[in-house]
């Protein structure tokens, strides 16, 4: 009977032991490494955003937030990697808005579908695109007026360059009110678009106030308007090209943080309440306002929201110009 009973004992022991497996083993979210996408280089905007936002969700969430720059095709080789991941929320993706907005009308076939394989977090921040030109434009051209004649005297001969598909979408608007012809020259980011530049590669450039902002300071390169509704306070006679006579050119951008699709609601919305929690921090606004970007947070569903109106508005717009990646 001894023995009868030690062996219940031992069953009913790995059973406990067992069924508490699931419990023990089950741990709150994050328990490890979060890896962050970035569809751009390093050094650029978004992935200096990207930075920052990982730092301040790190120092709450208690793990590492690791950047990995995965640059190419406009968003799109980042925006697949993460439609392939794992929807646990280990992998995110920091994007401009262009992933979902401007991207799907673009491309005659994308590997995701924005709406399907991306799931919205939070809106993080946004901005004004300014267009600049570089020293091999001539020097008297200083505003879009004097560049929309020198282009108009010279057709095909003024090269504008840009890391986002967006950017010929504003040339494109141009177009409205002008018969000017540039060519575009694609870049991988703002940062080789700087480069091309500063080296005569091309004439003009496009691309967030980060980028260009120094080298404006420094005279290298000629601020010749802003493509926002409002001049920018540290250009202040810098026009908007609404204020030119240009009301069609008026193109902005925003960064958004995304996970897979089908990720949790309980992981999004963790990682909701991070988002909003960072983009409030003090020291977070200064470096953004520095940058000159606007913080800004949101819910996923009005960061869907505002990504589906922006990709009508913009789509009209694309399929009236014709415009295509491939």
């Amino acid at each position: 009977m001894t023995g009868l009973l030690r062996f219940i004992a031992i069953a009913l022991g790995i059973a406990l032991l067992v069924s508490g497996l699931p419990a023990a083993q089950a741990q709150p979210f994050p328990n490890k490494p979060i890896r962050l996408l970035v569809p751009f280089p390093a050094g650029g905007g978004t992935d200096v955003i990207a930075r920052l936002l990982g730092q301040k969700m790190s120092e709450s969430m208690g793990q590492p937030v690791l950047i990995d720059n995965r640059p190419g095709s406009d968003t799109v080789v980042a925006v697949d990697i993460l439609a392939r991941s794992p929807a646990d929320g280990y992998t995110l993706l920091l994007t401009l808005d262009i992933a979902v907005t401007t991207n799907p009308f673009m491309y005659s076939k994308l590997p995701y579908d924005p709406v399907k394989d991306l799931a919205p977090i939070s809106l993080v921040a946004t901005t004004d695109l300014i267009i600049v030109a570089g020293p091999k434009l001539p020097a008297q051209i200083k505003t879009l007026p004097e560049l929309v004649a020198y282009a108009k005297a010279n057709p095909g001969k003024v090269n504008y360059g840009s890391g986002a598909a967006t950017i010929p979408l504003i040339v494109e608007l141009l177009k409205k009110t002008t018969s000017v012809e540039m060519v575009y020259v694609p870049y991988k980011g703002a940062g080789p678009t700087l480069q091309a530049l500063l080296a005569g590669d091309i004439e003009l450039g496009i691309a967030d106030f980060f980028s260009f902002i120094p080298s404006i300071k420094q005279g290298k390169l000629r601020a010749i308007a802003v493509t926002g509704r409002t001049r920018e306070a540290s250009l202040p006679d810098t026009p908007t090209a609404i204020e030119a006579g240009y009301p069609y050119v008026e193109l902005g951008n925003w960064w958004g943080l995304y996970a897979p699709g089908g990720t949790p609601a309980p992981i999004i919305d963790r990682l909701n309440r991070e988002v909003v929690r960072a983009v409030a921090l003090p020291d977070f606004v200064e470096r953004l306002r520095a940058m000159i970007n606007t913080p800004a947070s949101s819910s996923p569903a009005e960061l869907a929201a505002r990504a589906k109106a922006d990709a009508a508005r913009l789509g009209v717009l694309i399929k009236a110009a014709g415009l295509k990646v491939n």
